[in-house]
């Protein structure tokens, strides 16, 4: 892997492996990418706001460029960015949901906690067809809002044999859209049909919080905890199909590359796991140089088509990773 060096607000972008660097005012909270040919990503920050990167190249690497646009209407620091793909309309949040306008950052619709007890403490988006946000909320409750209604598409408790789960701390859709995965601050996790609210499962599948899951083709669900573990559950059956476990740091962010999973720590260590490898060590490990890589990693996300890999550091850097 090459890296390019960072300056402020300076994309760098070498010829031969297309690396560049950016440059966010605050903390960085989250990465996100892949619409219209991976030519963009977004980012969100403590700084409160969301901005929109271009991928392109720009003459011999050395020309300084701003970010496409910056939406700034959030109030406090922004823990989520995606994109509602039916519509094209981007998806942020603060405690508050913001939806808006990807072309001309201009506010669509915001949509605040029901209870001002019970924050919104994670969303995700379904994918196309469908055109529902979907958010939880510290009292257990997944709430569905269709962008086109003025009122709650649905509201669903996620109540499961009267265990005490904490909060929900991620969600993640199946490609079809037919379920969806809450993990809890208390390693449970529940899977609730999306269509009638059905919980069609639900297993302690940490022994501490859950960190972030996503879901893949396959009906799986992919699961990282503070308890040093990466799983892969297989739907509706009970033991995991693979459980990794990091020696070192919790996996705090991973991103899926077809078979594979690529993980990142806090440590800035950079592993890629198989799922079709019967072995549980990573198939390759790579600590990031930190002449580099300065800061602490927080965020990850591959863009698969182009092969890249964007890194987001505490201290409000991006790179871009070829």
């Amino acid at each position: 892997m090459r890296l390019a060096s960072i300056s402020r607000i300076h994309i760098f972008t070498s010829t031969r492996s297309g690396c560049r660097a950016f440059w966010v005012t605050q903390a960085l909270q989250s990465v996100w990418h892949h619409w219209q040919g991976e030519d963009y990503f977004l980012s969100g920050s403590k700084d409160k706001t969301v901005k929109l990167w271009p991928l392109y190249n720009h003459g011999d690497g050395t020309q300084e460029v701003e970010p496409r646009l910056t939406y700034s209407d959030h109030r406090k620091s922004v823990f989520y960015v995606g994109q509602l793909e039916a519509s094209q309309e981007v998806v942020s949040c603060d405690g508050t949901v913001h939806l808006w306008d990807q072309y001309v950052g201009k506010q669509i619709r915001s949509y605040e906690a029901v209870d001002g007890k019970n924050p919104i403490t994670a969303v995700t988006t379904m994918p196309a067809p469908h055109c529902s946000v979907v958010f939880g909320s510290a009292d257990s409750v997944l709430r569905f809002i269709d962008p086109r209604k003025p009122r709650l598409q649905h509201e669903f408790r996620l109540a499961y044999n009267n265990v005490s789960a904490g909060l929900i701390r991620y969600l993640a859709v199946s490609p079809s859209g037919r379920t969806v995965a809450a993990g809890f601050s208390s390693g449970l996790i529940v899977l609730l049909d999306a269509r009638t609210g059905l919980i069609l499962k639900g297993w302690q599948a940490h022994e501490a919080d859950i960190l972030q899951m996503k879901a893949a083709e396959g009906n799986l669900v992919i699961s990282s905890s503070n308890d040093y573990t990466l799983t892969v559950w297989k739907d509706l059956e009970h033991k995991p199909l693979r459980q990794y476990k990091s020696q070192s740091d919790p996996i705090h962010a991973f991103d899926l590359y077809g078979s594979q999973i690529v993980t990142g720590t806090v440590a800035n260590k950079i592993g890629v796991y198989s799922m079709a490898d019967i072995s549980l060590s990573p198939v390759s490990s790579t600590k990031l140089s930190s002449e580099n890589f300065r800061g602490t990693l927080t965020s990850l996300a591959v863009l698969p088509t182009k092969r890249l890999l964007l890194l987001g550091s505490e201290n409000g850097a991006i790179r871009l990773l070829a």
